[in-house]
């Protein structure tokens, strides 16, 4: 009927006359182990919320701190109802009607903590504090992706162009032509790029994780950024998370050509600002040297969409741009996933796109296949 503290099998007996008598019995105790994964008394009183808390902890050290963060924030933000409950009895139901409640207002936000509680439970599992996982029979909402058509190659011309007036223009030729993630780009260090092999090495991406309390005083008033003994934020520059995201890329010789002069742009910056500057050695930081913060990122990519009279479509679809025009210009899918550090084959398909020149060219082929002799209107 599962295990007691000191790990051992705690078990249940029953006896009757005959031997169908004893096998309804047994049968019983299957039924209330399935359902209520029977502990002992002790063990009865851990609560979802308890066993939560308990996982996250031990879990911190073994994930990236904005992931963790995310699971922390979804974990307290949409399981309060069920914290008091005890984990022995969470059942399928409850969690079909937190992932409904969830997904009426982000059907992500369901999916993504859908996969937070069948993680944890099935730490609890193998840990004896649970005999079957309800989250594996839970109903997971559905997510219908948005389709928004990436930057045709028109557009893309008309923001390189207006990138060159701008001081930091680099940075949106290295975001079009190379596909860099925004972390990947505002974590690239100077010693990343070989100026003589014409190559950059995407090795980590810059984060900033949240504060935490650390004086145990988590007051509405007292936010974790002010707490004087706060822990874990702050920038930091993580790996990245897979191996295919670490690699080698050749780039392009116009791009090149603005990293050099870039980094001599930066360098007569750096002289003239003198003690005020804090070196970071990297490629895109803030005017003062500092790590840039994601937001004045993604505001300053919005001024060069409406600088260039281009829709402003959010930063990640320059992504999308690249991997549509990679494909576009015949290059081979394996080749793509490489460039931009994809471990499932299955991205390939999110992130192509198909532009309406491409479509005007299939219909002009199948046209000329039909009917190879009618003349083109």
């Amino acid at each position: 009927m599962g295990r007691s503290d000191a790990g051992k099998p705690v078990r249940r007996h029953v006896r009757g006359r005959t031997r169908t008598e004893v096998t309804e019995k047994v049968a019983a105790l299957e039924t209330e182990r399935a359902r209520t994964a029977h502990r002992p008394s002790s063990d009865q009183r851990l609560t979802l919320g308890h066993w939560l808390d308990e996982w996250l902890v031990l879990i911190q050290r073994t994930r990236k701190p904005k992931t963790f963060d995310n699971y922390t924030s979804l974990v307290r933000t949409h399981c309060g109802a069920l914290r008091s409950r005890p984990l022995a009895r969470i059942a399928v139901r409850d969690i079909d009607d937190l992932l409904y409640r969830v997904a009426q207002r982000s059907p992500q936000s369901a999916v993504t903590l859908h996969g937070i509680l069948r993680s944890a439970l099935n730490t609890a599992v193998k840990r004896g504090l649970l005999v079957a996982n309800p989250c594996t029979r839970a109903v997971v909402p559905r997510v219908r992706e948005a389709e928004l058509e990436p930057y045709a190659l028109e557009q893309c011309r008309r923001l390189l162009l207006a990138a060159t007036e701008l001081p930091n223009g680099a940075r949106w030729s290295v975001a079009l032509a190379l596909g860099l993630r925004q972390g990947e780009a505002l974590g690239l260090m100077w010693d990343d790029i070989d100026f003589e092999k014409h190559q950059l090495r995407v090795r980590r991406q810059l984060q900033r994780p949240s504060w935490h309390h650390g004086c145990g005083n988590p007051e509405p008033d007292h936010p974790p950024s002010k707490c004087p003994q706060r822990t874990g934020g702050g920038w930091v520059l993580e790996d990245v998370k897979t191996r295919a995201g670490r690699r080698t890329l050749a780039v392009p010789p116009q791009p090149m050509q603005q990293l050099r002069g870039h980094r001599r742009d930066q360098a007569v910056h750096r002289l003239a600002l003198g003690p005020a500057w804090h070196e970071h050695h990297l490629v895109f930081p803030r005017p003062d040297g500092q790590p840039q913060h994601r937001t004045v990122d993604a505001k300053a990519w919005q001024t060069l969409t409406q600088r260039a009279g281009v829709p402003t479509l959010r930063l990640h679809y320059a992504r999308h741009t690249t991997a549509t025009m990679l494909l576009a210009q015949g290059i081979d899918g394996r080749v793509v996933m490489a460039l931009l550090g994809w471990s499932h084959a299955s991205l390939l398909t999110r992130y192509q796109h198909v532009l309406d020149p491409m479509r005007r060219e299939a219909a002009a082929r199948i046209d000329q296949a039909y009917w190879p002799t009618a003349e083109t209107p």
